[in-house]
């Protein structure tokens, strides 16, 4: 009985020390599994970085195809959206203005909106009106006759008669408007203010200056181009003339010249300020771009090769001609257009006729006879129709794809479609 009671003693202390060791093997496993540092799935910082920059280029390439589209888009067909009879429109002129159209007409002026129907109108007696406009702003000036009148977008603002006749004239977008006065023996480069009150004048003469061909006013109505060309024996040179009559030009010298260009073998008949410091200056064998922010001064030159200019057109980005086209295979015409650095962005065949040819901030429009074209100025087409009737003019309205036709004896307000759905005008 003693022997079982020993054994069984032995016998617990054996478990007992068995489950110590256990216990201590799985304390020593537990101690081992603390050190353990628990690793889960996920991303590391240079994979996020480069998601992120594939992202980026996915949307950047999105965003390039969607203007891709946008910019060379064409648009098959139009629907007319409203139609109203008119008369006279066949010697009337139409020139855009303030989202708008301005008629300008022997007899007097209208101001018509994007539904066709007119704002208000003036009247007045011209041989031969010239409208300028600019911003808010536009001016009647009865070329070879006296009479300026100034509009803005709620009707007459001034008007004046002068003491010589008009040759022509420009406005500045805050109303300020300089003419060209032919005198008896010398000419005159007036301004005015949009009250119709002078502001300056100037007097040239021939035997000195030569004969002013062209003027531009700056946007803020301080600074003046102008082209004047001279007879001397046997040449004809053009002298260009940069004026500033603000502050800067009155520090300058009394007669406020602040810098001219002379070429012996070139006439510049048109001079624009495309911007308030940049000028375009359109002569017979070249395009000159100046900078102006105070003092003139090159900032690129455009050799027409010996093309001939038959019409041209500018912006505040863009300068650009249409000449005829010496692949008489690719079309009758080509339209070449340039950045004001001088770089030639984009070229286009044009095989229709045309009258008229100006540039919008974003298009390029050509009208003629039957015909209607509007380009991006990226080159591409945008939209071209041979109408029924004759198309006089076609300007932008202030409605997106939608444009102003005028025929005739009627003005009609479209809208570009996709598809080929155009009636029949």
């Amino acid at each position: 009985m003693a022997k079982e009671i020993e054994e069984k003693k032995n016998r617990r202390k054996f478990f007992a020390h068995v489950k110590t060791k256990r216990t201590a093997k799985r304390e020593q496993i537990d101690d081992e599994n603390s050190n353990v540092i628990e690793v889960t799935p996920g991303i590391s910082a240079r994979v996020k970085v480069l998601i992120v920059i594939l992202v980026i280029l996915i949307a950047a390439v999105v965003i390039v195809s969607v203007r891709r589209y946008i910019n060379t888009r064409e648009y098959q067909g139009y629907n007319v959206v409203s139609s109203v009879e008119t008369n006279g429109d066949n010697i009337a002129d139409y020139i855009m203005f303030s989202d708008n159209v301005l008629k300008v007409t022997k007899d007097g002026v209208a101001y018509i909106d994007a539904t066709g129907n007119t704002v208000w109108d003036c009247s007045y007696a011209m041989k031969m009106p010239q409208a300028v406009v600019n911003g808010d702003y536009a001016a009647v000036a009865d070329m070879n006759g006296r009479d300026v009148y100034v509009f803005n977008k709620s009707g007459k603002v001034s008007n004046q008669t002068l003491n010589y006749d008009i040759t022509n004239i420009d406005i500045a977008s805050q109303g300020v408007y300089v003419v060209i006065l032919s005198g008896e023996n010398e000419n005159y480069i007036n301004a005015y203010d949009k009250d119709s009150k002078e502001i300056y004048e100037m007097k040239t003469s021939i035997e000195n200056s030569g004969y002013p061909l062209d003027i531009a006013v700056s946007d803020d109505g301080q600074k003046l181009f102008t082209s004047y060309v001279k007879v001397d024996g046997t040449t004809v040179p053009d002298y260009l003339a940069a004026y500033n009559f603000g502050s800067v030009g009155q520090n300058e010298n009394a007669d406020r010249l602040m810098g001219g260009f002379t070429f012996d073998d070139t006439i510049f008949p048109y001079v624009d300020f495309i911007d308030n410091d940049t000028i375009a200056c359109f002569g017979d064998d070249r395009i000159v771009i100046y900078s102006m922010n105070e003092k003139p001064s090159e900032k690129a030159e455009i050799s027409l090769d010996g093309r001939e200019m038959l019409g041209v057109f500018a912006n505040s980005n863009y300068v650009g001609y249409i000449a005829a086209n010496a692949d008489t295979t690719a079309g009758r015409y080509h339209i070449y257009i340039y950045d004001t650095n001088g770089k030639l962005t984009a070229e286009a065949d044009y095989n229709n006729t045309f009258s008229k040819i100006y540039a919008t901030e974003d298009e390029l429009i050509i009208a003629g006879e039957f015909d209607c074209s509007i380009y991006y100025l990226n080159g591409a087409k945008k939209f071209s129709t041979t109408f029924r009737k004759n198309l006089i003019d076609i300007v932008p309205s202030g409605n997106k794809l939608e444009y102003i036709a005028i025929f005739e004896n009627e003005t009609t307000i479209i809208k570009l479609t996709m598809k080929n759905e155009k009636e029949n005008k």
